[in-house]
C-alpha cells in the first residue's frame, strides 16, 4: 500500500514540475483551418433548419392565420386550449420546442383600426446564442407579411382622403344644411378621427415582437459559465494532456512505468492530476462570474460529479490523442482538430437549433454537448448528475490501456 502511494506521488509530483517547467509553443498547419472554414461556409449555416415554434392563436381570425403562415424558416405547431401558454412555456424547457408565439386576442382588430398589434414570444434564456437570435428571426420573417399591411395602409389612406376631399367638395356646392350634407360631414368628420386617432409607429413597426423568457430574467446573465468552462476545459486538457504523455514517451517514462507497474496506475494518476486542473479551472471560473454578480445553485455532490465528468473524459481523449501522435507538434493538431470544430457546433457561437438537421444531430451526441447540459443542469437548476458518463469513459480506459500496453 505504501509503494502504491509513492507511485501516485511520483507521478503527480513529475506531471506537476512538468506542467511548471514547459513553455508556450505555436504550430501552424493547414487542415485546421480547412476544417473550420468547411464549417462555416457549409455546415453552420441557419438558412437549412426551420426553427420549431408553438402557437397560441387565441384570436383566431384569418389575418391571425396568415400571420403564423407567414412564418418563414419556423415550423408552426398550434396548441390549443386555455392553458396553452403554460403548456408552451414547459414545452420549451423540455426542449421540444424552440420558441413559443402568443397571438393575443385583438390581434387582428388593432390592425385593422390602424392601431399597433403585438407578438408574445417565449424562449429559452439561458441558450444565450439562440436568445439573441430569435428578436432577428421573427421580424426577418414577417417582413413580406409587414409589407403586405403597409400595401394595404397606403390604400387604405389614398381611399380616405379621396373621401374626404369628395366631401368637403360637396360642403363647398351647397349652401343650406341639408340632410345630405350634414350626412356628408359626419361621413368626413369620422374620417379625420381615424387618421387623427392613428398610431404613427404602426406606419414603421405594424406588429411588435414582445420577446418574454420562459426562466427568470437574471439567469441570462448566469448562464454564461454553461458554455465558457466546458469549452475552455476541453481545449486546456486535451492539449496539456495529449502533449504530457507525448513527453513521457519520448523520455522513455513509460517504458519503465510498464516495465515496473500495471500502467493502469499511471493512467488513474494522470486522470487524477488532470481532474485537479478543471477543479482549479472551475473554481476560478465560477468566482469570477460570482464577482460579477452571478448567483448559482451550489449541490456539493453534483458540483463534484460535474468536474469528474469534465476531467476524466477531457483528460481520457488528450492521452488517446497523445498516444497515438508521434510529437508534440502532432498531438497539439489533432487537440486543435478535435477542440475547435466542437466549439463551433457547442451552441455559443451558433445556435444549434438553428443549424442544418445533420450537423444539429451529430453535435447532441458529442461529449462537449453533454457537458455543456451539465453544467447547466448543475449551477442554474442544482440538479444531481446521472453517472451514464462512466459507460463512455470506461470504454475509454480500456483504449488507453491497450494502447500503452501495445505501444
Amino acid at each position: 500500500m505504501k509503494s502504491l502511494f509513492f507511485k501516485f506521488y511520483a507521478y503527480l509530483k513529475k506531471d506537476t514540475l512538468l506542467l511548471v517547467k514547459r513553455k508556450k509553443y505555436l504550430s501552424i498547419f493547414i487542415l485546421l483551418p480547412l476544417i473550420i472554414a468547411t464549417l462555416f461556409l457549409f455546415a453552420l449555416s441557419p438558412k437549412g433548419y426551420n426553427i420549431k415554434a408553438g402557437v397560441c392563436d387565441f384570436d383566431h381570425t384569418n389575418i391571425s392565420n396568415l400571420a403564423v403562415q407567414n412564418l418563414r424558416g419556423f415550423d408552426p405547431i398550434i396548441i390549443n386550449g386555455t392553458d396553452c401558454v403554460e403548456k408552451m412555456q414547459e414545452q420549451i424547457k423540455q426542449g421540444k420546442l424552440d420558441i413559443g408565439i402568443e397571438i393575443g386576442k385583438g390581434f387582428s382588430e388593432n390592425l385593422r383600426e390602424l392601431r399597433q398589434s403585438k407578438l408574445v414570444v417565449y424562449y429559452d434564456n439561458t441558450d444565450i446564442a439562440f436568445a439573441n437570435l430569435i428578436s432577428w428571426k421573427i421580424d426577418q420573417s414577417l417582413q413580406p407579411f409587414k409589407r403586405e399591411i403597409i400595401n394595404n395602409l397606403n390604400q387604405e389612406l389614398h381611399s380616405k382622403v379621396k373621401a374626404i376631399r369628395s366631401g368637403i367638395n360637396i360642403a363647398v356646392e351647397f349652401s343650406g344644411f341639408n340632410k345630405k350634407l350634414q350626412s356628408k360631414v359626419k361621413s368626413t368628420d369620422d374620417n379625420l378621427k381615424s387618421l387623427e386617432g392613428m398610431n404613427t409607429e404602426f406606419l414603421t413597426n405594424p406588429i411588435w415582437t414582445d420577446k418574454r423568457a420562459v426562466y427568470s430574467s437574471g439567469l441570462k446573465k448566469d448562464a454564461g459559465i454553461i458554455y465558457i468552462f466546458p469549452i475552455l476545459a476541453i481545449f486546456i486538457i486535451l492539449m496539456l494532456s495529449s502533449t504530457s504523455i507525448i513527453y513521457d514517451k519520448n523520455s522513455g517514462f513509460i517504458t519503465r512505468v510498464k516495465a515496473s507497474s500495471s500502467p493502469l496506475f499511471y493512467i488513474l494518476a494522470k486522470l487524477i492530476f488532470f481532474t485537479a486542473l478543471v477543479a482549479v479551472q472551475f473554481f476560478i471560473i465560477l468566482i469570477l462570474f460570482m464577482i460579477n454578480g452571478a448567483r448559482y445553485a451550489m449541490p456539493p455532490l453534483a458540483i463534484i460529479q460535474l468536474i469528474l465528468f469534465v476531467g476524466i473524459i477531457d483528460a481520457l481523449i488528450g492521452l488517446i490523442v497523445g498516444v497515438i501522435s508521434n510529437n508534440e507538434g502532432i498531438a497539439v493538431l489533432f487537440s486543435l482538430m478535435i477542440s475547435f470544430p466542437l466549439m463551433l457546433v457547442s451552441g455559443i457561437f451558433f445556435p444549434t437549433q438553428a443549424l442544418p438537421r445533420i450537423i444539429s444531430w451529430t453535435s447532441s451526441f458529442l461529449p462537449l454537448h453533454y457537458q455543456i447540459d451539465a453544467t447547466r443542469q448543475v449551477l442554474l437548476f442544482g440538479q444531481n448528475l446521472p453517472y451514464t458518463w462512466v459507460y463512455f469513459a470506461i470504454p475509454l480506459i480500456g483504449v488507453l490501456y491497450y494502447l500503452i500496453r501495445k505501444n
